[in-house]
């Protein structure tokens, strides 16, 4: 991936205005300082998301994986982009957040936020028991495998979707520390890693 420029990371104690909210992921997300570059974000609860910034040509420029403990704050300094449209792409394991950015001589503005909910397979560890409820997300065949932490499969099967049943899986005689559940259905994988 080519670099653009080198992305600031700046650690900001006060708000300002121009701010774009996505209430279900408890992200804020504002142009940091009138007249400036600084794209800033703040969550108030503990979160674990990616943070994609795009050209206007989809290049990738910047990405990072966030993981929070409690309040989080960061700011962005976009000033060495030049000036153009850019997009910000928050995505957690339920919802994707999209910022349109536009620079220009002086400033950055920011747009507001376009929310969409992501579906995926749900996956549920209670006692010795996982269950796996395909949340109506696949289509068509399903093709499920078993890793263990060391990538051996243990288990793999193909059957056909139904979004009404939920599949459980004995996990009590098992000597592994952790399972990685990989669904693939229409062309779509989703994968999770259960501790054990």
């Amino acid at each position: 991936m080519r670099k653009l420029f080198n992305f600031s990371l700046v650690i900001l104690t006060v708000l300002m205005a121009n701010v774009a909210k996505a209430d279900d992921m408890e992200l804020l997300v504002k142009v940091a300082k009138e007249n400036s570059k600084w794209v800033s974000f703040i969550t108030n609860d503990a979160k674990e998301f990616d943070v994609t910034l795009y050209a206007a040509d989809d290049e990738i420029l910047y990405q990072d994986h966030i993981k929070t403990i409690g309040n989080k704050f960061q700011t962005y300094d976009l000033s060495s982009l030049p000036e153009g449209a850019y997009q910000l792409k928050m995505e957690s394991s339920s919802k994707v957040v999209t910022y349109q950015i536009a620079i220009n001589a002086g400033n950055a503005v920011l747009s507001q936020p376009t929310v969409v909910e992501i579906k995926r397979p749900l996956l549920v560890k209670e006692n010795n028991m996982v269950t796996l409820d395909l949340n109506g997300v696949c289509a068509g065949q399903v093709e499920m495998v078993i890793y263990n932490e060391y990538n051996e499969k243990l288990h793999d099967d193909v059957y056909s979707s139904d979004s009404k049943v939920a599949k459980k899986f004995d996990v009590s005689k098992t000597m592994s520390k952790e399972l990685t559940f990989v669904i693939r259905s229409a062309g779509q994988e989703y994968s999770e890693t259960i501790r054990l």
